[in-house]
């Protein structure tokens, strides 16, 4: 009887401190929200697509299988925001790595932007950047992975986007 009330009297102490510290957590939640809401958007890409592009626009192309010699775009979308300089200028820019089925690489561009990276864009945010692979009649048929990294060269940050597409 003496072990089920000290058993019991544990529980209920247990029961007691979780109780507390959850509203230590609540307290201390509150005042985190309060910082969050004071601190800017965080960089993030809103969706990304494989596509093709037909005349002047790209249309998804979620099933992301391509014949040997089409042109593989990825299509990000809604990237941003990005730091502003005292020019009142976005500075990004953007790469591509694309790799086979056994991980070597088989394409790697750098500074896609180049001095387009460095605009006024519009709620300094891009709408939708794009990175593109041309594929050719000597790559193998198979599994193939493009690697899309944006950078904000103001904030020392970038993000990643790494998705499969196939050749047949």
């Amino acid at each position: 009887m003496c072990r089920k009330i000290l058993s019991i009297s544990f529980l209920a102490i247990i029961f007691l401190v979780v109780l507390m510290c959850g509203a230590c957590d609540k307290k201390k939640k509150n005042s985190k929200e309060s910082t969050v809401v004071q601190q800017p958007k965080q960089f993030s890409i809103g969706n990304y697509n494989f596509a093709i592009l037909e005349n002047t626009k790209f249309i998804p192309y979620n099933k992301a299988i391509y014949h040997r010699g089409d042109e593989v775009y990825m299509v990000l979308e809604n990237v941003g925001p990005f730091k502003k300089d005292r020019d009142s200028l976005n500075h990004v820019d953007m790469k591509l790595i694309v790799t086979n089925a056994i991980g070597e690489i088989i394409s790697a561009r750098h500074n896609l932007f180049g001095s387009r990276g460095e605009k006024n864009f519009a709620n300094n945010m891009l709408k939708s950047p794009y990175a593109s692979y041309t594929s050719d009649q000597n790559d193998k048929p198979g599994k193939y992975t493009m690697t899309v990294t944006i950078y904000d060269l103001l904030k020392r940050d970038s993000l990643v986007v790494s998705d499969d597409f196939f050749l047949e």
